[in-house]
């Protein structure tokens, strides 16, 4: 049965869906859960154009920009920690930096899980069709199951036989 369940969010309303998915799955199979969360500052460091000297703040608007981003991935790992706790189920809390999907797999193989819970769209918002980019190369790459819970999500989850329905 399932025991370890990787929860990924990025603060969006459709991650907490996918959290409270995950966290009921946790509740059924007596099991925990790991909240993760990928700052990806990959794309917020200034870099210089040919020719042209770095701005002297750069480094320092880069790091503004840095704390910002760990903060909100800090408050987002908290909602989804308060939602763990209030249903009592075990939690895990992780925040790393890096590309989203790459640090999903990663920590996903590393920590032995189970099935990797998470949206279909992110903060990213509509403009994907189908799945949203980090979460279609999750699905693509993961070793283990990943479950993607679409906007508007399921009311109510129930185990038969190790069987998952959603009502």
């Amino acid at each position: 049965m399932t025991k370890n369940i990787l929860i990924a969010t990025d603060g969006s309303s459709h991650s907490e869906e996918a959290a409270r998915v995950g966290i009921e799955l946790a509740k059924l199979w007596q099991g925990q859960v790991t909240i993760m969360h990928v700052v990806d500052t990959s794309g917020y460091i200034p870099m210089p154009f040919e020719g042209f000297a770095p701005s002297p703040y750069a480094k320092d608007e880069a790091s503004a920009l840095r704390n910002i981003l760990l903060e909100n991935g800090e408050e987002a790992v908290k909602h989804i920690e308060d939602l763990a706790r209030e249903s009592g189920v075990a939690y895990e809390k992780t925040i790393v930096e890096g590309h989203p999907a790459s640090e999903i797999l990663k920590i996903a193989e590393e920590s032995k899980t189970d099935i990797v819970v998470m949206g279909s769209i992110g903060k990213t918002g509509l403009g994907k069709f189908l799945l949203g980019s980090i979460a279609e190369k999750v699905v693509r790459h993961s070793k283990v199951p990943v479950l993607i819970v679409p906007p508007k999500g399921p009311g109510k989850i129930s185990t038969i036989r190790g069987a998952i329905s959603v009502i």
